[in-house]
């Protein structure tokens, strides 16, 4: 499967590019954009040095209990310190941060790979039991509860959701019983719709996206301007640089609504592009994992890839108006930080995962 990798290679490499181009773009105003760009670049050239040692390293050592405890427990414990006043940083209203020194950074990031991981290894090593329901399914799903759990306390929805689309990957994946996830989603769904309408920014941010132009001017308004942009964009695009909704008509232009600004200054065409190359980074991802040569590599693998391209399509329809406003950033196109540093490292070990892969595909 070698050249699956260097495909995924490619597409990578293709997308930080992209990424690149656009964070440069959407700065172009900021007053401090020169900090902001070379922090970008630093954080880059850091996840690509990381994604490069992850490639070579041999995705099993992550098996070992010595491993993936520590993952697990820096993961929790971060989770829990957050939490804490004066150690967690309070930033727009929620703190999800912890800054030490002049480094910021979000525990949720890494607790997603936390979670991939850990169910990897219990779900590849519990065979056995995994079509029972009291051995095989609850003890994944108390694990998925635990993380979901502490950070919804951070006060973030749009995580939770990401972490259980991966785990249901993981779960079908494993082999646990459909009937199962099946039921399970049913309190999910419920917990989810209760979350939201319990909480009055995030029930505005519905009432938003059911109707929009009525809510223009208030909760709408990041909505309205990002539509317009695809608008202005047009098929082709008013050209490379020439966007006008990163001059502070649209919020978080850089982060979030980064799509935007492509759409805008390249267009329909250009939207698409991406859009194609994360189809293709969804089909090379498969490839690997489903020709790994044993299970927690198929299932680390799937996670991975599950989570990346699911967050992408998340951010994505928010961006156009197909999902209400929520704030995930694009993987590889957003302005980055700790988030890129870990998508490259995992993305890393999907690559890693496929120079070990077989010819042909394993029967599981």
């Amino acid at each position: 499967m070698r050249k699956e990798s260097v495909a995924l290679l490619t597409i990578i490499l293709s997308l930080v590019c992209i990424g690149t181009f656009c964070v440069y773009s959407a700065l172009a105003v900021e007053a401090n954009r020169e900090v902001l760009f070379r922090n970008h670049c630093i954080f880059l050239g850091v996840g690509l040095f990381l994604m490069m040692v992850a490639s070579k390293v041999d995705y099993h050592i992550l098996k070992k209990p010595f491993v993936f405890r520590l993952i697990v427990l820096i993961s929790l414990l971060t989770l829990i310190l957050v939490l804490i006043p004066g150690i967690g940083l309070n930033l727009n209203g929620a703190q999800r941060w912890i800054k030490i020194g002049s480094f910021t950074f979000q525990p949720s990031v890494f607790a997603k790979f936390a979670l991939i991981l850990l169910l990897s290894v219990k779900l590849a090593g519990n065979q056995e039991k995994i079509t029972t329901f009291k051995e095989g399914f609850l003890p994944p799903l108390f694990i998925l509860g635990l993380f979901v759990g502490l950070v919804l306390l951070e006060d973030d929805l749009g995580t939770p959701v990401v972490m259980v689309f991966s785990a249901y990957v993981l779960f079908f994946a494993s082999g646990i019983r459909w009937y199962y996830l099946g039921f399970s989603m049913v309190p999910s769904i419920a917990a989810f719709v209760l979350l939201i309408w319990t909480v009055p920014y995030r029930r505005s941010r519905i009432t938003a996206y059911l109707e929009p132009w009525e809510n223009a001017d208030d909760s709408a308004y990041q909505l309205i301007q990002s539509i317009t942009a695809f608008v202005n964009g047009g098929i082709w695009g008013v050209g490379a640089g020439a966007g006008e909704q990163k001059l502070h008509y649209l919020p978080e232009s850089d982060t979030d609504f980064i799509l935007t600004v492509l759409g805008e200054e390249m267009g329909l065409v250009g939207t698409l592009f991406l859009v194609m190359i994360f189809v293709a980074l969804l089909y090379y991802g498969i490839r690997i994992a489903t020709h790994a040569r044993d299970l927690f590599g198929t299932l680390l693998g799937s996670g991975i890839i599950g989570m990346v391209t699911f967050q992408a399509a998340f951010n994505m329809s928010v961006a156009i108006g197909l999902l209400p406003t929520k704030g995930l950033p694009l993987p590889f196109i957003t302005r980055g930080g700790t988030s890129l540093m870990v998508l490259l490292t995992m993305m890393g070990i999907v690559i890693n995962i496929g120079l070990q892969a077989e010819p042909k595909k394993r029967k599981l």
